[in-house]
């Protein structure tokens, strides 16, 4: 760790000179790849100025590292129950060219009928080989052909299609999925090709897909050998079917009871047979648009305005200054036998900030009220208007061919590829609408999907009826993370709920950078119940000793205001930060201590039990007894034994039985705490070259996020901290840096918790002071443990080896986050580090 410019340089050097080192490890044979271990130790870092000492060098010493060091082998597993070419047929029928069903001498002798309708779960693992993308594409007279050609072209958007990528025959081959909506029925085919196509964001098994359908609704095609379906308006009865069989509660799934609470001050709704605005209660039943402004100007509710548009016909007045969405929104209301609507826009006074502050913060009560939120998913605009048929025509047809008796067809888009995709789904405001609201209709291009808390899964507008939901609804196995759709109330730990909602949140983008904890504001209203706790700059206060150890997962950089480029937010936050993060949710062990501004110090336990528990032995032991726990993939959760549905990260007495804290520093965003801190560890001034070519996929021309090893006074790696590409490669000799100790943690590898309480152990117990040498450990340049410390250097064995740690920048007394990562605790203890208050800006 460096705290000035001279401890920049690597062990070895003086003078800018390399000293010659004696090598610690056991010598290697010579038929044996070069250990350039030392290599690294003494010649990567900077000179006197801050400048690279061997410009290039680290690009040199990378390449050669991911030329020589070999990834080890996959292991196939050998699983006897695969089938093998159950689906050839051996001496197929032959129809003539001139039969629409004709099939050339590759698909002729596959079996449709088994793999689609028949097939066990096992043959997903077997391929079905085809021809060649060119060959493909000549034969015209095969049906099957035809369908893989205009599944293909549908999904690329042209009709020319590549039949060579770098010089290689583009081929395709065939493997069998499940019906999303049905696992354990009838099957779809996905269609993979051998190279992906430059330019083209194509998904085998969400864009190529080719399932089988019932004759019923299909129309004649452009030619005599094919048949169509086009669903060129909404199926505005199919929409009503799932309305209202979810209203009754008849849909399948867990039963939920709508949130009713009470709506904002000055809450109110769109009339849409009065045409006007009006004020509204928890005693009126609306739906709400979920919507893309866009960068146009969009027609919005002001204090100007609100005297004519709360009078009955005022929007008819201005019917031609609504945007086509909100008036296609309105539309759909009517048909489906609804009269009230909310829409942002219009629905909260514009220019009016108390009132717009009224609303925001009440997002979740909302959304959550909503009987119905309709998302328009396929415009990104106000004025795109919703895709129903009317105002905007949909552009998707499904051919159909008829293949030894079946009628195949291409596969719609499915839910996650078309709805993840969206442009809707990419901003940061209309992902609170999503997962907050009770049951969704998402109004996309090709067709309208439907989901709602009920269930997992997502019915789809089709004409295939287990597709759309009117026949059988089982519930599906195979599936996304459904936390996407919405926040699990019970039966799930609140920790990895929130984990998964910041790292889609984080992946959002915002028009405006300041408005990141605004358009957070009804997600962490719904968390608050989860974790008894409030939000501290979008972090749980119960659990901020572990959730300040969020890591960057890709590129990021500082949020900044755009006129005075100041930092927004405190460094500590993800909210302080442009970019997807990572939540910690391994087990931690806490070591630090909160600091209240009169001085006093206090652990995380301390907040979270109640008051007094924890310093008194007898009342803190009935206090566990109060609850139950139970491991999820090695994360410890509880449950009280009086409310066995809900699942908390550390036992967390209510509120108000507990003392609240930690604080914020008066007057400042920073938080302060007393910790183990050194300025002992070298930053290297390259990377962690295995982490970095096997985890974050950094490289020297692409920055995502850097691993830099933290190496102690002997050269050896210790630790290493995960640090920003933005933030890494401004990193100067003249700045102060400093490694803080978090937690304690294991490595992910092991799943022994140890003997007794983890709370209890001692860190002196399990230490060392006395270097220790592993030589049949692994080497440090060809490991892929992913340990992050030298493994022949130290103790891998240990139990609770770890310490998670934060690289900060020191300024004028404040530390500033820049990075985390983890130090072997021998390393750490032989730092001798000193306890210090450490306040964090």
């Amino acid at each position: 760790m460096t705290a000035n410019r001279e401890s920049w340089s690597e062990p070895g050097e003086e003078d800018g000179r390399v000293k010659e080192t004696s090598p610690k490890y056991d010598a290697k044979g010579a038929d044996e790849k070069p250990d350039i271990t030392e290599v690294f130790r003494s010649v990567l870092g900077s000179d006197s100025t801050g400048k690279e000492k061997y410009p290039g060098l680290e690009k040199f010493l990378w390449d050669w590292h991911a030329q020589n060091q070999t990834k080890p082998a996959t292991k196939r597993q050998e699983d006897v129950s695969v089938p093998s070419r159950v689906w050839w047929i051996e001496d197929p029928e032959t129809l003539p060219l001139t039969d629409p069903s004709h099939l050339c001498d590759v698909c002729r002798h596959i079996d449709f009928g088994y793999l689609l309708l028949n097939s066990p779960s096992q043959q997903i693992k077997e391929l079905v080989p085809l021809s060649s993308l060119e060959q493909i594409v000549q034969k015209k007279q095969c049906a099957f052909c035809r369908l893989l050609v205009y599944t293909i072209q549908t999904a690329f958007g042209e009709e020319e299609l590549p039949f060579e990528i770098d010089a290689k025959p583009v081929t395709c081959q065939l493997r069998v999925l499940p019906m999303e909506t049905n696992t354990s029925g009838p099957r779809q085919l996905c269609i993979y090709l051998n190279a992906r196509i430059k330019g083209k964001s194509i998904e085998p098994s969400t864009d190529l897909l080719i399932y089988a359908m019932s004759d019923e609704h299909i129309e004649s095609g452009e030619t005599p050998k094919q048949k169509s379906i086009s669903m060129g308006q909404i199926s505005l009865g199919l929409i009503k079917h799932w309305y209202s069989t979810c209203l009754d509660g008849k849909c399948g799934g867990t039963h939920f009871e709508s949130l009713r609470v009470n709506l904002p001050k000055g809450f109110r709704l769109i009339d849409v047979e009065l045409m006007c605005i009006v004020g509204g209660d928890n005693d009126f039943r609306y739906l709400a648009l979920s919507y893309r402004w866009g960068h146009g100007k969009t027609f919005r509710n002001t204090e100007d305005l609100r005297g004519d548009l709360e009078i009955e016909g005022g929007l008819s007045k201005r019917l031609e200054e609504l945007p086509k969405t909100i008036k296609d929104a309105m539309d759909l209301v009517r048909e489906l036998g609804e009269r009230y609507l909310w829409v942002d826009s219009l629905c909260i006074i514009q220019d009016n900030d108390q009132d717009k502050a009224n609303q925001i913060t009440a997002m979740d009560v909302i959304y959550g009220s909503a009987v119905l939120t309709i998302a328009a998913t396929s415009g990104d605009s106000a004025d795109a208007g919703l895709a129903r048929g009317q105002t905007k025509r949909r552009a998707f047809t499904q051919v159909v061919e008829k293949i030894q008796g079946l009628s195949l067809a291409n596969r719609p888009v499915t839910f996650d590829k078309k709805i993840g995709d969206s442009s809707w789904n990419t901003r940061a405001w209309t992902f609170q609408e999503r997962i907050l609201s009770s049951r969704v209709l998402y109004v996309a291009d090709q067709r309208c999907f439907f989901t709602c808390r009920h269930r997992p899964d997502a019915f789809m507008e089709s004409v295939d009826d287990n597709e759309s939901g009117l026949i059988a609804k089982p519930l599906p196995t195979l599936l996304s993370d459904y936390s996407r759709n919405f926040i699990p109330r019970s039966r799930a730990v609140n920790i990895l709920s929130y984990s998964r909602t910041v790292r889609d949140y984080t992946s959002r983008h915002l028009t405006y950078a300041s408005d990141i904890l605004k358009a957070f504001e009804g997600v962490a209203a719904r968390f608050r119940p989860l974790f008894r706790s409030d939000m501290l700059f979008g972090i749980p206060r119960s659990e901020l000793d572990s959730q300040i150890l969020w890591q960057a997962d890709g590129p990021m950089t500082r949020r900044r205001d755009h006129e005075t480029g100041l930092p927004l937010f405190p460094s500590w936050s993800w909210a302080g930060w442009v970019g997807k993060v990572r939540c910690n949710t391994y087990e931690n062990l806490s070591r630090i201590n909160w600091v209240d501004d009169d001085g006093r110090t206090f652990s995380s336990r301390d907040c979270r039990y109640p008051k007094g528990a924890n310093q008194d032995p007898a009342k803190r032991i009935l206090y566990r007894c109060e609850w139950k726990g139970a491991l999820e993939n090695g994360l410890p959760y509880y449950w009280e034994v009086k409310n066995p549905d809900h699942y908390f990260l550390h036992p967390t007495a209510p509120e108000d039985q507990r003392t609240i804290g930690p604080h914020l520093q008066k007057d400042t965003s920073h938080i302060v705490f007393e910790a183990e801190a050194t300025a002992v560890f070298n930053i290297g001034r390259g990377h962690y070259l295995t982490m970095a070519l096997y985890m974050h996929k950094c490289t020297p021309d692409t920055h995502t996020v850097c691993p830099l090893p933290l190496r102690d006074r002997d050269g050896y790696i210790a630790g290493y901290a995960l640090v920003p590409g933005d933030v890494s490669t401004k990193m100067t000799s003249e700045a102060r840096y400093e490694t803080v100790r978090i937690s304690r943690a294991k490595l992910f590898s092991q799943e022994d918790r140890g003997d007794g309480d983890p709370d209890l152990l001692v860190d002196g117990d399990a230490t060392t002071l006395e270097k220790t040498y592993f030589p049949d450990a692994p080497d440090v340049n060809s490991s892929r443990n992913g340990y992050g410390f030298d493994e022949q250097r130290f103790d891998g064995g240990k139990a609770w080896c770890l310490y998670n740690v934060m690289l900060v920048e020191m300024k004028e007394g404040v530390a500033y986050r820049l990075g985390v990562g983890a130090v072997h605790i021998d390393a750490w203890a032989q730092a001798k580090p000193e306890k210090k208050i450490v306040v964090l800006g």
